[in-house]
């Protein structure tokens, strides 16, 4: 185990990016703990209404402050009270009573050393369309812009976002989500009519974006006349955020965070730009998704050998162009020169 709950597995994890690893809607007037990278992060709200992330641990006994409330932007910790403003300062101490004079300023000798030891470690964090984003990795000296697609609706009116966990590794749920051919095997119930070869079939890298479009049809010995088939277009965010249309109808977006070293946490939203209905439908969408079509992909994925994917132990054809593609950004990014780790959980806000 690395210092502070950081589990060995934490070197595979993708750093210097955002991940969604929440629903914003789900983060209220409580706090909510997740568990992301394998370390416990708490969510709150400040006074301002500006969401808050930090380690879910409290300094003083090491309660999980997702079990607290919020007291006038202060996350309080259920156990014994301390109090720890948005910017991760311990401002209450109830058993040393209200005179007590909480540790100042960081340098002004013990006290400092002990305001050091109580403050939160906190994580950068925004909101964004509606959803929490976590830089995850060592604060650059300028950060980069959250990521968004061209294309989807300007607000989430006709739209509805779930959840759900898979017990598979983060590198495996993204070779699921990047994979289109599996759909008229894995998925054959519900894949009536599509077919299985996939022509044309484009894959391009831009940056920390990989751009995949194509067709599955029926293999019918004819070259494709631009009318046939099941068509796809895919956008993926390096590492972990996809936006998807299907069919030239269903518009989506899924998103992967890893929870530990073997599970990773699954968020999907689909849009229904319709009037009136188009929330129910995008409800009646997802939930189809997270019951009838995800469960065969995390089944597929579960039983895959060996549970972390390794490139020299699988034979790749044409059709897992995207797939490679996304593993040729991970090794990079993996094999990037980093600085020594820091002693507490990386990004300290602010």
């Amino acid at each position: 185990m690395r210092e502070h709950g950081i589990e060995e597995g934490r070197g595979s994890f993708i750093e210097g990016a955002w991940y969604i690893i929440a629903d914003a809607s789900t983060v209220g007037k409580r706090p909510v703990t997740v568990e992301r990278f394998g370390a416990r992060i708490v969510l709150f709200r400040d006074e301002r209404g500006a969401l808050v992330a930090a380690r879910a641990r409290c300094p003083h006994r090491g309660a999980d402050l997702g079990l607290g409330r919020v007291v006038d932007g202060a996350i309080e910790c259920p156990y014994h009270g301390f109090r720890f403003a948005a910017d991760g300062r311990c401002v209450a101490i109830p058993c040393e009573g209200r005179a007590a004079r909480v540790p100042g300023p960081a340098g002004d000798g013990d006290a400092g050393r002990a305001r050091d030891a109580l403050a939160l470690s906190r994580f950068e964090v925004r909101e964004h369309r509606g959803l929490v984003w976590l830089f995850w990795g060592e604060r650059p000296a300028e950060l980069p812009p959250v990521p968004w697609f061209d294309g989807l609706p300007p607000d989430e009116r006709h739209a509805h976002t779930a959840t759900m966990e898979w017990d598979v590794p983060f590198a495996r749920a993204m070779e699921g989500m990047l994979d289109i051919h599996h759909l008229p095997f894995a998925h054959r119930p519900w894949a009536v009519g599509v077919g299985a070869l996939l022509d044309p079939y484009e894959v391009r890298t831009e940056g920390d974006s990989i751009h995949t479009e194509g067709v599955l049809r029926h293999d019918d010995g004819r070259p494709w006349d631009g009318r046939r088939g099941w068509k796809f277009t895919m956008e993926v965010c390096f590492p972990g955020v996809l936006c998807l249309s299907f069919g030239g109808r269903a518009l989506g977006v899924a998103a992967c965070a890893p929870i530990d070293a073997r599970r990773t946490a699954i968020l999907g939203r689909y849009y229904v730009p319709i009037p009136v209905l188009g929330r129910l439908v995008a409800w009646l969408a997802v939930m189809l998704e997270l019951r009838l079509i995800q469960p065969g992909d995390e089944r597929m994925l579960a039983s895959s050998e060996p549970l972390e994917p390794d490139l020299d132990a699988c034979r790749f054809v044409r059709a897992d162009a995207g797939i490679l593609a996304w593993h040729k950004l991970r090794r990079a990014r993996l094999k990037a020169p980093r600085a020594e780790a820091p002693r507490r959980l990386p990004v300290a806000a602010g």
